[in-house]
């Protein structure tokens, strides 16, 4: 019998009897919790087309990837024997090789074994073809495979390699500082090292970044104006198994900024996605600030229509022990102060600019101390600068009043 270390190992599992999604999650549970196997990573479920008998229901099929130390007879037998347990065919009924079954599970590959036993191959002229343990799935679909642990078209892999292995597209979303630029994570570093192209807000102002750490990424624009026509090239590098990143002009993308977009494409089409953390403007304002609440909400940047702030004001200062956090830009802060002042005026409000940076500035009171407070300033020749997190207190709620006015 042929000894083994733990080898990556990939298992084919279909149903079209029943709830077949249902059975084929409950068998992969099983698998995971027999001696000898880990799971690793099991694919989304999907149809196989066309179906092998006329008229017969089409397959649920899902991809499992295990690390497993038994011999390939030894796990023939566990997967076998899950089969028995559910039942091959619906009772009564002959057993047809290709017909309805509760659950089929198969062996489509094990690394670093190459086999030609009839129990681990199939009756089919792909089995002549390959040189590894032939894969039932390209019988039963023979346009997906498992890459980078999803299922993807079988034209982005090698099929004669390891299925399991990186060989897919990957788009890391990457968190970037918000000023200083010794807030960049080891990782992103890494990553924005490696990719093949970084997508950006603004090439210019990644540039700097990328030039802070000597790294000569190919940068592409993606903002809000091009990247909706970027999206079909974009989708097309990752199914040729490219890495692509995707960095804001600062910050953790898709909180503000076009990113959104990206990630819902990206999922949909079923390519692997990863989100690297990092800095946020959001989360630094919200512990610099001192607001003691329970919750925030979040609304981005301030409706530019003073009338559809206010309602939109209206409705979350309802919220109970909640801080409410927009973004601002400098140049309409002190119109955004004054509309705090009218709607919500006992309400506590922090401003906190330059976050991370050397003038970094936080300051709170009543949005009429604040308008009071900068108008002044303005006036005396220091313009604001930099972006601005404004953050609004719970109705009785305050900090310990530390920098405040």
């Amino acid at each position: 019998m042929l000894s083994m270390s733990k080898r990556k190992t990939v298992i084919s599992l279909g149903s079209n009897l029943g709830d077949s999604a249902a059975m084929i999650a409950d068998a992969a549970q099983r698998l995971a919790d027999a001696p000898g196997i880990e799971l690793l990573a099991l694919s989304a479920t999907y149809t196989s087309e066309p179906a092998v008998v006329e008229d017969q229901p089409l397959f649920k099929n899902a991809v499992a990837l295990l690390e497993t130390e038994l011999p390939p007879f030894e796990l023939l037998e566990v997967l076998q024997a899950l089969e028995r347990e559910f039942g091959r065919v619906r009772e009564g009924e002959d057993y047809l090789p290709f017909g309805p079954r509760t659950l089929d599970l198969d062996i489509i590959d094990i690394e670093g074994v190459v086999m030609d036993d009839p129990r681990l191959t199939l009756p089919h002229p792909q089995a002549l073809l390959r040189a590894f343990v032939v894969t039932p799935l390209l019988e039963i679909s023979p346009f997906h495979v498992l890459a980078n642990q999803k299922v993807v078209n079988s034209s982005a892999v090698d099929c004669g390699a390891l299925v399991g292995q990186n060989t897919g597209g990957l788009l890391s979303i990457c968190a970037t500082p918000i000023g200083n630029l010794g807030d960049i994570t080891l990782r992103v570093l890494e990553t924005l090292g490696s990719a093949d192209v970084i997508y950006c807000e603004d090439t210019r102002v990644t540039r700097k970044l990328l030039t802070r750490f000597e790294l000569q990424t190919p940068l592409r624009r993606a903002d809000a104006h091009k990247l909706p026509e970027l999206l079909p090239d974009l989708l097309a590098q990752l199914e040729e198994g490219k890495h692509l990143a995707y960095v804001s002009d600062a910050g953790m993308p898709t909180i503000s900024d076009p990113g959104g977009l990206l990630v819902a494409a990206v999922r949909e089409a079923g390519y692997a996605l990863e989100v690297l953390p990092g800095a946020s403007a959001l989360t630094t304002a919200l512990a610099a600030s001192g607001i003691k609440a329970h919750n925030h909400y979040f609304g981005g940047y301030f409706p530019r229509k003073s009338g559809a702030a206010k309602r939109l004001l209206d409705e979350v200062s309802q919220l109970q022990d909640t801080v409410l956090v927009f973004y601002e830009s400098v140049h309409r802060v002190l119109k955004t102060l004054q509309l705090l002042a009218s709607v919500l005026p006992a309400r506590q409000v922090t401003m906190a600019r330059e976050l991370t940076k050397l003038h970094e500035e936080v300051l709170s009171g009543t949005a009429e101390e604040l308008q009071d407070a900068l108008s002044k300033r303005i006036a005396s020749g220091r313009p604001l600068k930099g972006e601005v997190v404004v953050l609004i207190a719970p109705q009785g709620n305050s900090s310990g009043r530390e920098g405040t006015l």
